[in-house]
């Protein structure tokens, strides 16, 4: 089934209809009708890879000569993402596209894979001039496609900063970077990153969004494999993704929620007055930019391999010039998408669970002074009550957790979604809640973690150890309405306040006394 049947499917649902033809997106003036294409690799890849998609391209129609296939160094123990960026930035100075004067006006379009996303987006976000200016990065780049982007890391960037990980993807040419598996690059890639949570604040829960609705910022698209490796490599698979980048990490669809335990809360609602929680709202020009499935690739087949359809829908997608064609387009695209998404979501099913997909949640916990609270977890409830998870064989909803190895106070929980996490209280069925517990530790009597869920004085404690405490509980019930914390292959990001105090409560700590003179 080609591109045009995708949007016969989707504007004209009965076969049978002798009514006017599909109208499709208009082919407007764009970088690419110029040659301006930036095709951008991923970890420990080379330009090498990005071949076959220039022959695709090229198959389509495209004018390939002046496509650019851009090259650069991740297996290096001490280049960052953000020397990655920062190169990208000169090195587009110098392209045929410049004429040889250091231009920084011209535009063009990128499709990046895996880390390739995160490159463009450091240098996107990096941009030394106002979006008034023509000069601004956001209105030189039309248009970026991430084939299977790794937005959020990946579940193998962990296992590539250890001693085999280096056998296995290490530079293996003889010189000074011998072995290098790239770890800083790699530390960025890291699941629940301080790096990835970092540039997420910068392009995608920023207001005014950095990728809008106009023509005056990048329109963005996401497609990912439906299946992971095959064969020997299957044994790097990892649950909910192509093989390197989970599914639910992928898009550029991200929200915020905000919880504040700190005695005093800090957090302003909508009308300036404090409040406990906090949800990023939709910008209403921001782009979803949600992830399209594709059958039968995962993370290195859907570029060795360019499957026809998506090819055809890119070629379209550079094209695209306004909000109208864009939404157009991108229907047809998740039309085109579901049948994959579909497999998908059965793959979710494991032990009675999933069925919906997979959701990914990012928490980082910091203290009232700003800093990370390192030792921490984590867990989701749905019940009747509240209290029926003080019942140790009360099941909590399973997690798939992984602590940022630079800062713990960054977790990542994988959850494989089953349909009534998703409508939770709907009409005809029977109530239920959904609550979240926290522990955490500070490693020392002197010092306590508290959480203040009601008024300021009266204070829970987050630590659970052998002399006795329990969980603390938060509703979250109402963060499930309307799917503001559980999204499908969607990351949320969750950042939690509490409050650290000295021990005792109430009374002079043991930290700092004033001893009576005798």
């Amino acid at each position: 089934m080609g591109i045009e049947q995708f949007f016969q499917d989707l504007f004209h649902h009965d076969s049978g209809d002798p009514a006017a033809s599909v109208t499709l997106p208009p082919l407007s003036t764009t970088p690419m009708t110029a040659g301006r294409v930036l095709l951008i690799h991923g970890y420990s890849a080379e330009w090498k890879g990005f071949v076959p998609w220039h022959n695709a391209l090229k198959g389509a129609g495209i004018d390939t000569t002046p496509i650019a296939i851009g090259n650069y160094v991740t297996l290096n123990n001490e280049v960052t993402i953000k020397d990655l960026g920062e190169a990208f930035g000169r090195a587009l100075l110098f392209t045929p596209w410049s004429t040889g004067t250091n231009d920084d006006t011209f535009t063009f379009d990128a499709i990046v894979h895996s880390t390739g996303m995160l490159v463009l987006r450091q240098w996107l976000t990096s941009d030394p001039y106002p979006r008034t200016d023509p000069r601004s990065r956001i209105r030189r780049l039309k248009h970026l496609v991430g084939l299977a982007p790794a937005t959020f890391g990946s579940p193998q960037a962990k296992e590539g900063r250890s001693w085999l990980g280096a056998l296995v993807k290490g530079n293996r040419d003889l010189g000074p970077d011998f072995l290098n598996a790239g770890d800083k690059v790699l530390l960025g890639l890291e699941l629940a990153s301080s790096y990835t949570w970092g540039l997420a604040h910068q392009d995608m829960l920023i207001d005014p969004p950095l990728y809008g609705t106009g023509s005056d910022t990048p329109y963005v698209t996401v497609f990912i494999g439906n299946i992971g490796y095959t064969g020997i490599a299957a044994v790097a698979n990892s649950p909910g993704s192509d093989g390197t980048v989970r599914w639910a990490g992928c898009a550029l669809n991200t929200r915020k929620v905000s919880l504040d335990l700190r005695r005093y809360p800090q957090l302003k609602d909508a009308n300036g007055n404090p409040t406990r929680c906090t949800i990023s709202n939709w910008a209403a020009e921001r782009l979803s930019a949600p992830m399209i499935a594709v059958d039968g690739q995962n993370h290195g087949t859907i570029i060795s391999d360019p499957d026809p359809n998506v090819r055809d829908f890119i070629v379209r997608f550079l094209h695209l010039s306004n909000a109208v064609d864009y939404n157009s387009w991108e229907a047809a695209a998740l039309n085109f998408g579901q049948p994959s998404l579909d497999k998908m979501d059965k793959e979710s099913i494991s032990e009675g669970g999933g069925g919906a997909g997979w959701q990914q949640l990012i928490i980082h916990m910091v203290d009232d002074h700003g800093d990370g609270v390192p030792d921490f977890n984590f867990r989701i409830f749905i019940g009747d009550d509240l209290s029926q998870s003080d019942d140790p064989s009360f099941l909590s909803i399973p997690l798939i957790a992984d602590a940022y190895s630079g800062d713990n106070s960054y977790r990542c929980f994988y959850i494989r979604v089953y349909p009534n996490m998703l409508n939770i209280n709907a009409p005809g069925k029977p109530p239920k809640k959904m609550w979240i517990e926290l522990i955490a530790s500070s490693g020392s009597d002197l010092i306590q973690y508290e959480a203040y869920t009601g008024e300021a004085g009266a204070p829970q404690s987050l630590t659970v150890d052998h002399s006795g405490g329990s969980p603390v509980k938060f509703d979250i019930t109402g963060l499930t309405q309307g799917a503001s914390l559980l999204y499908p292959y969607t990351t949320t990001l969750l950042e939690v306040f509490v409050e650290r105090e000295p021990t005792p409560l109430g009374t002079v700590s043991t930290v700092f006394t004033f001893p009576q003179v005798i």
